[in-house]
């Protein structure tokens, strides 16, 4: 595996050409690092605890292991509207996370053409968006989708 792959999503997807994957949340288009995410997951019941704190949507059971699946469309001031979301599985070290999303959609690669850097809007979501790109004319937000895993474990 090359260096590239240690660097931060944030510096590759402006001067290198990076993969990303394309979803919907908070009714937005939004995309983030593909070398994340291990599979995704559909058609999938969360199973709900209780006493969960509140970015903790539940468990999946994936193949004979439960994997704590995370709300995370708050961190963009945004509600996760599927009643049955998409789960993007990521590793996160020896652990797997799932993210929950309205609908996973198309794996892209992006070039630096593709590329602009986020507005600032003074917000907490500016930490999480790194850019955008325009993908077949639309306006998708790039998320660092390891920030805001790393936000949301230390608020869970």
């Amino acid at each position: 595996m090359s260096g590239d792959a240690f660097r931060p999503f944030r510096e590759r997807v402006a001067e290198d050409e990076a993969q990303v994957i394309a979803f919907r949340l908070g009714g937005e288009l939004h995309a983030c690092d593909i070398q994340l995410v291990e599979e995704v997951v559909t058609k999938r019941r969360v199973h709900r605890l209780p006493d969960m704190p509140p970015r903790l949507m539940g468990m999946l059971r994936l193949r004979g292991e439960l994997v704590p699946v995370l709300d995370v469309a708050p961190l963009l001031d945004l509600a996760l509207q599927a009643e049955q979301p998409a789960i993007l599985v990521v590793g996160m070290g020896e652990a797997r996370l799932g993210v929950a999303v309205d609908a996973a959609q198309d794996v892209v690669a992006l070039t630096p053409a593709d590329y602009r850097p986020a507005p600032l809007t003074g917000g907490d979501r500016d930490q999480f968006v790194v850019g955008v790109a325009r993908l077949d004319g639309t306006l998708v937000s790039l998320i660092d989708l390891a920030e805001m895993l790393r936000e949301a474990a230390t608020a869970a």
